[in-house]
């Protein structure tokens, strides 16, 4: 055994990246922490929430009074008017409950303090909704309609501002614990099980492989003392804080471990690899002496989850057409005259449950651009792309059309980008988990899209996968909103491709 072991910072596992300078960043000249968004962030602590909360509400305070000195409308009406006070708790009420529905008290979407102000931005609008149909379709508070319009959006800027505010206040003052991960079990498992953690850059790895790790267990089974275990020892010489065996232990042995561990403050963990998430989720509960695993549909492939998707795209899609009627024509006019026909570059790609679709682009290329050579991985500073291209490309234009596809309901606002057959079959050939971003309609943008550059080269794809699952397994309709926001936001600031 390698009693020695090796320890090892987050950045030796390949896929904790870096991201680059997005178009909030570049905007406001800030520099935040790039560190690769994929890991699930911790819950917020007892006092984070209350510490949102009270921010939460402030911030409704705030808009309230700005919105009344706005329209005029006198305090001293209250007075004369208590069904209008009773209105105004309503919403900031219902908005708050809704807010935690939605999660925004528990968990945030990434550990980069940025991305708070597009959820949060979103939440805000999202909260606001129901109480306020409610109140615009009571007569009685017809008076407050453009009061409350107004209050709703000084509160979802506000909301943004604070969230993003305390985030990056609590990252500087009372920034995440470092934790000391030991890992102990055969050698090939403790070397595959760090790349799967949620590791932070202030994490730090201890690999203790041992291939006789069956035997110094049978060594000690006699007495059960348990301080005998090298690698138990090694680990608590290292003052680890969390412990991670990927082997099954006796029974027998279980009680005395953790009363050792547990002596030393050290959080004991198994994570057996076989059991990995392929499209599913797990949960853990007791029958009588039995310990049973129960498997789940993640909630994105649920049929309630595709209508709520659905009913998103058709509720933003129908109108977006029409509003962006004039651009299409005009785009359409543009590229006529530059290169001539056709207008449309169709596309055959991979989409939900590995149904093949024609995917709708305007033109940037020449029409032969593919003529000699076969498929070939779009490259930044393509030679083949036409003047107008340039411009559609890089503004994310000759995207447009694809809200086509998502009328006939081949395509969603949010999910993983389609990629062609060519491409599919050579890549689910090297990543198992490659078909899993089949479960969903593929989408215009998606939580891969808004943390990595447009152009990547193949060498990339598994790093987007890992972008593409963490949007999977960790699907609301809330985190949809949130990227949809991120992704207009970036748009009007050119995100570099």
């Amino acid at each position: 055994m390698d009693l020695t072991g090796e320890t090892a910072s987050w950045y030796d596992s390949p896929v904790m990246t870096t991201i680059q300078q997005n178009g909030f960043d570049s905007l406001f000249n800030l520099t935040l922490p790039r560190i690769k968004p994929r890991p699930v962030p911790a819950d917020y602590a007892a006092w984070q929430r209350v510490l949102l909360l009270v921010a939460d509400f402030c911030v409704f305070a705030l808009a309230a009074f700005g919105a009344l000195a706005i329209t005029g409308f006198r305090p001293q009406a209250f007075e004369q008017r208590p069904e209008v006070t009773m209105g105004l708790l309503f919403v900031v009420t219902t908005a708050l409950l809704v807010y935690e529905r939605i999660g925004l008290y528990r968990t945030p979407f990434s550990a980069i303090a940025r991305d708070q102000i597009y959820a949060s931005f979103a939440a805000g609008l999202l909260g606001a909704i129901p109480p306020s149909l409610v109140l615009f379709f009571v007569p009685v508070l017809a008076p407050m309609r453009l009061t409350v319009a107004i209050a709703v959006v000084l509160g979802a800027i506000g909301m943004a501002l604070a969230r993003f505010g305390i985030q990056a206040l609590r990252d500087t003052v009372a920034p995440a614990p470092a934790r000391r991960i030991a890992i102990v079990g055969k050698p090939e498992r403790v070397d595959a099980l760090p790349k799967d953690l949620s590791l932070t850059n202030r994490d730090s790895l201890l690999r203790l492989p041992t291939a006789t790790f069956d035997e110094e267990l049978d060594a000690v089974m006699a007495d059960g003392d348990v301080t005998k275990i090298a690698w138990l020892q090694s680990a608590i010489d290292w003052s680890c804080d969390t412990l991670i065996i990927t082997e099954a232990l006796p029974s027998a042995l279980t009680p005395a471990l953790l009363r050792e561990t547990e002596r030393r403050d050290i959080k004991l963990a198994f994570a057996p690899l076989r059991l990995r998430p392929h499209a599913c989720d797990y949960r853990v509960e007791r029958d009588g002496a039995a310990t049973l695993l129960y498997t789940r549909s993640l909630a994105v492939s649920t049929a309630q989850a595709d209508f709520a998707r659905r009913a998103l795209d058709l509720a933003l899609v129908i109108p977006s057409l029409i509003v962006f009627s004039p651009l299409l024509v005009a785009l359409a006019v543009a590229i006529a005259l530059d290169s001539g026909a056709p207008i449309f570059y169709r596309q055959t790609r991979v989409g939900q449950r590995g149904r093949e679709f024609e995917i709708l682009k305007f033109r940037t290329m020449r029409v032969d651009a593919e003529q000699n050579t076969g498929p070939v991985w779009a490259q930044a500073g393509e030679s083949r792309v036409t003047r107008v291209g340039r411009f559609l490309r890089r503004t994310s234009l000759d995207e447009l059309p694809q809200l086509i596809n998502i009328l006939r309901g081949e395509m969603s606002i949010v999910g993983p980008r389609p990629e062609r057959p060519f491409y599919v079959e050579r890549f689910r050939q090297q990543l198992p988990r490659y078909d899993e971003r089949h479960l969903v309609r593929p989408g215009i943008t998606g939580w891969a899209q808004i943390c990595m550059p447009r152009t990547l080269e193949p060498t990339a794809v598994s790093q987007k996968l890992s972008y593409d699952l963490f949007y999977l397994e960790n699907w609301s309709i809330f985190l949809d909103i949130s990227i949809i926001f991120k992704t207009a936001f970036e748009f009007l600031f050119q995100r570099a491709s």
